[in-house]
């Protein structure tokens, strides 16, 4: 066992890191854009090889984090206690290195495409880039909430000042939808506090996630409340809250329609953040709060969250078919792969949780690499419009390669990323739909699997079909009608050595995951079993607990029908 080290103050510093830079960069501003360049690109490496160590440590178990500062004390009189406190565990740190990653990506996607009030996005992007290190980080409920809310503020503007034609209308429409669903949230949070505050013994008032958890197990939510003559429960209402920003944020169908319109209309890095990251804080969400302390309605919903998870990965596949524009297809693509993810959360056994938890990782890594390759293309070309394009891999080889490795990543190749987390998911969906319990739980938790597999050949459909588009056959290029100012431009140049740069430590990782998964895995596990043990005793015996007579009959039948055909052997004989 390696020697533990307390890692409390790297892990304070890493967060922080990205808000000096956001300073300095207004500190540089005007001495140009290559001087705000240069302050955001050493900001993000620095940020980068801090969160790296920390990454590396808590993978080889030797991370501790113990330092917490208080904010509101309750020995100072005041009866609350939050604090700023910062952490890592299984369920988190993967998805914070991710965070780090791909920060510099996104800088380094930028480096040509942003020209104006480059000041204002660098210190935006930054700032951005604390709030999603931080948000996986915090151990305290109202500092995920901050870091949940401050991710919202920066990109807001990133779309509303730097994306396209209808960039306005986009970010308020992202604003409004995940604003009104993290303020149920909000209350649902508050909820638990109260109800484990009203509940413990020595009556402190915490806000402590681990203190929390433990505490719902010692005391859950098991009160009603009575309205017209019918019994509400509790536990349920307050899962209902933390579903309405948890789901908008994933986003689960139907609550989905922000997305398409926000990626397409945001700048490249923040497509790339918004689907490698943001999009992560609501399936990390329901993992860190909904399915460990509510694991009675957790169960309840399981069902119905599987046909909504399901009914996203279809509906995506096949409208992301209908799409002429490949930044609109890649979003819906997105909607689809956290489909994925929530329907291996959402089996609530082993295989399925650490299948979707790694799938949020490799969504963010295989997505937000080709969210940066349509950036690349459109700096090239100033369209995105599939038809335009044909053989470009004639000219740009370098392109290619890296589209044709992150497509077969997004579509679940073998040695890639992609397939070890969707494999374990669908085992784990399957082996729930397998499990025993009334014959028509069974088959719809069947068809949920066998539908989400079935969205899975679609995905692979669409992707294929748009990397031959663009990628083979005859060469067409859109220089006519999308060149710069009306002028003939140049011969369009291969990938420079800034955006293979970018790239490159994508497709390290997407090959590293897929040739040894049990590495990623294995650090998840200690975490990942306890988060979903309630709640899946919960659907055990929910669900499981009271076979109808169908079911009894059906797993009989084979004993009934040995019998029967024994009996009439010894008739023969006779």
């Amino acid at each position: 066992m390696p020697e533990a080290v307390d890692l409390s103050v790297p892990l304070a510093i890493s967060i922080l890191l990205p808000i000096v830079g956001a300073i300095l960069v207004w500190v540089v501003a005007d001495a140009g854009r290559g001087a705000v360049r240069q302050v955001a690109l050493w900001t993000s490496l620095a940020t980068l090889a801090v969160a790296g160590y920390i990454v590396l440590q808590q993978a080889r178990g030797a991370a501790q984090f113990k330092r917490a500062y208080d904010w509101l004390d309750t020995a100072a009189g005041t009866g609350v206690g939050i604090q700023f406190s910062l952490g890592l565990d299984g369920l988190s740190f993967w998805l914070y290195g991710l965070s780090a990653l791909l920060l510099l990506v996104c800088v380094l996607v930028s480096w040509e495409a942003i020209r104006d009030h480059a000041a204002g996005f660098y210190s935006l992007l930054l700032v951005l880039g604390s709030g999603m290190l931080g948000v996986f980080a915090a151990r305290d409920v109202i500092l995920f909430y901050v870091f949940f809310e401050f991710t919202l503020i920066p990109l807001f503007f990133l779309i509303g000042i730097w994306g396209s034609e209808d960039r306005r209308y986009a970010a308020v429409k992202f604003f409004l939808y995940t604003l009104a669903g993290s303020l149920l949230t909000f209350l649902g949070l508050l909820a638990i506090v109260l109800w484990n505050y009203f509940n413990s013994p020595d009556r402190v008032m915490t806000f402590n996630i681990a203190a929390l958890t433990s505490g719902l197990a010692r005391h859950p939510i098991d009160a009603a409340l009575t309205w017209g003559g019918m019994s509400i429960s509790v536990q349920v209402l307050i899962f209902l809250a933390l579903f309405a920003g948890f789901a908008v944020k994933v986003p689960l169908f139907p609550f989905h329609t922000w997305l398409p319109l926000a990626h397409v209309q945001a700048p490249t890095a923040g497509s790339v953040v918004l689907a490698g990251i943001l999009l992560k804080i609501g399936t990390y969400g329901f993992l860190r709060f909904s399915v460990p302390m509510l694991p009675d309605a957790t169960a309840l919903f399981a069902p119905a969250i599987g046909w909504l998870s399901a009914a996203g990965v279809i509906y995506a596949a096949l409208v992301a078919l209908a799409q002429s524009d490949m930044k609109k297809m890649i979003a819906y693509s997105s909607v689809g792969h956290l489909g994925f993810s929530m329907l291996g959360l959402f089996a609530l056994n082993r295989l399925g949780a650490v299948g979707g938890t790694l799938q949020m990782v490799n969504h963010g890594l295989s997505t937000g690499g080709l969210f940066a390759l349509i950036g690349m293309l459109y700096e090239r070309y100033h369209t995105r419009q599939i038809s335009a394009y044909g053989g470009i891999a004639k000219r740009l080889p370098w392109y290619a390669f890296f589209f044709v490795l992150f497509t077969m990543s997004s579509i679940g190749l073998p040695m890639l990323n992609g397939f070890p987390g969707e494999f374990m998911l669908f085992m784990g969906a399957f082996q729930r739909g397998f499990s025993g319990g009334p014959w028509t739980v069974e088959t719809q938790l069947r068809w949920i699997a066998v539908l989400s597999v079935t969205g899975m050949i679609l995905n692979a459909w669409y992707m294929l079909w748009l990397a031959k588009s663009i990628l083979y056959g005859p060469l067409r290029e859109p220089h006519e009608e999308h060149g710069h100012s009306g002028q003939a431009p140049g011969p369009v140049r291969d990938l420079s050595g800034r955006e293979i740069a970018a790239l490159a430590p994508i497709a390290v990782f997407m090959l590293w995951i897929g040739l040894a998964p049990n590495m990623f895995i294995q650090p998840m596990e200690p975490a990942l079993t306890p988060a979903i043990a309630a709640a899946s005793a919960k659907f055990d015996s929910l669900w499981h607990a009271a076979p109808t007579a169908t079911s009894v009959a059906r797993k009989q039948a084979p004993a009934l029908a040995a019998n029967l055909k024994t009996t009439k052997d010894n008739d023969r004989d006779r």
